[in-house]
C-alpha cells in the first residue's frame, strides 16, 4: 500500500524542509516586466562517492566558487569551508589554474572561474543535439509566445538547466544555466516520472519527503502519483502555483533513441495568462516534442500522444 503523508506531515516552508533543500522562487515586477527569480540555496548535492578524493576536492572546489557570490574565494577561505587541508587545497587550485578552469588575482590572493570550463565543456554546449533541440523550441517560443527553459536530469533526481529562451513581451527567466531545480520541481519532475517504470516510480517516491513550497503544493502521495498518471494521459505535465506562487507551468519530456528521457522543456507566465491557453499550449508542446524526437531521432514511448 502506498504510504500517505498528509498535510502535517509536512513542512510548512521550504526552510523547514528535514533534507536541507532550501528553494524559493517568486514572480517579481519590474516596470512591465514580469521576472522569474530563484535561489538553490543549500540545495542538497550528491554525497561524494569516495573513488578518487582528489578529483571530488577540484569539483568541490569549482562548485564553491560557481554556486557563492561574488565568485571568490580565497585559499583560506576554500580550506575551511570545504574540510580540506591547506596544502592540499592548494595543489588542487594550482592545478586547476594551470589547466585555465580557475585564475588567481595576485592582489587579492583570490581565485574564480576561468574560461577553460567553458572549452572543457565546449562538445556539450555544441553538440549536434542540442543544436537540433534548439531550432524546435524557438520555434516553440515564437508560436507560444511563453518563456522556455530546457533542463537534464540528474543521477540525484534533480534537474539542470541547460538553456532558455525568453519570449519577448513574456515573463523572462533570470536564473542562469547551470541553475539547479530540486528533484520535487513539480512539472519537471512529472514530465520525467510520467514515463517510467513503475518501480522507478516507486523508488522516488521512498526518497520523497513533501515540502509546502506554496499554498497549492500537493503533500500527499496519493496526489502527487494521480498528477502523475494524469500527466502520462494528457501527454505533458502541469504545476498550477505549485512551485511558484502565481505561476504556471507546462513541461514535457525529450526522449533519446532508445525511449529514455534525456531533457525536459518546459515553459511558464503568469497564472492568469496561461491557464485560459492551457490546452492550445500543451497541444503545441506535443508537436514540439515530436518534431525534436524526428530531428534527432528519438524514440517515442508506447502510448505517447500525438
Amino acid at each position: 500500500m502506498p504510504r500517505s503523508k498528509n498535510e502535517t506531515d509536512a513542512p510548512a516552508a521550504a526552510k523547514d524542509d528535514p533534507q536541507g533543500r532550501i528553494y524559493r522562487s517568486a514572480l517579481k515586477q519590474e516596470g512591465a516586466r514580469w521576472l522569474l527569480t530563484a535561489e538553490e540555496g543549500l540545495l542538497a548535492k550528491p554525497k561524494p562517492p569516495g573513488l578518487v578524493p582528489a578529483l571530488e576536492n577540484a569539483i568541490a572546489i569549482v562548485d564553491y566558487i560557481n554556486g557563492t557570490p561574488p565568485h571568490i574565494a580565497s585559499l583560506a577561505e576554500l580550506s575551511t569551508t570545504l574540510g580540506i587541508s591547506k596544502s592540499h587545497c592548494h595543489s588542487i587550485l594550482k592545478t586547476l589554474t594551470h589547466f585555465g578552469w580557475l585564475k588567481f588575482d595576485n592582489r587579492s590572493k583570490s581565485y574564480e572561474l576561468n574560461s577553460g570550463l567553458v572549452a572543457s565543456a565546449s562538445s556539450f554546449l555544441g553538440s549536434p543535439v542540442l543544436d537540433r533541440i534548439r531550432i524546435e523550441l524557438a520555434a516553440f517560443v515564437r508560436r507560444a509566445g511563453l518563456t522556455t527553459v530546457l533542463t537534464q536530469p540528474q543521477a540525484d533526481d534533480s534537474f539542470i538547466c541547460v538553456d532558455k529562451l525568453n519570449a519577448p513581451q513574456a515573463m523572462e527567466v533570470s536564473f542562469p544555466l547551470g541553475h539547479h531545480f530540486p528533484r520535487d520541481s513539480t512539472a519537471h519532475l512529472r514530465a520525467y516520472l510520467a514515463w517510467q517504470s513503475p518501480d522507478k516510480i516507486d523508488r522516488w517516491m521512498r526518497d520523497w519527503q513533501p515540502v509546502r513550497y506554496t499554498s497549492a503544493t500537493l503533500l500527499t502521495e496519493e496526489e502527487v502519483r494521480a498528477e502523475i498518471a494524469a500527466t502520462r494521459k494528457r501527454g505533458y505535465a502541469r504545476s498550477v502555483g505549485e512551485l511558484t506562487e502565481g505561476l504556471m507551468a507546462l513541461a514535457m519530456p525529450i526522449f533519446d533513441r532508445y525511449g529514455e528521457v534525456i531533457y525536459i522543456f518546459s515553459c511558464s507566465g503568469l497564472l492568469a495568462t496561461v491557464a485560459p491557453r492551457e490546452e492550445t499550449i500543451g497541444q503545441e508542446m506535443i508537436r514540439t516534442a515530436m518534431d525534436i524526437s524526428h530531428a534527432i531521432q528519438g524514440r517515442l514511448p508506447p502510448g505517447f500522444p500525438g
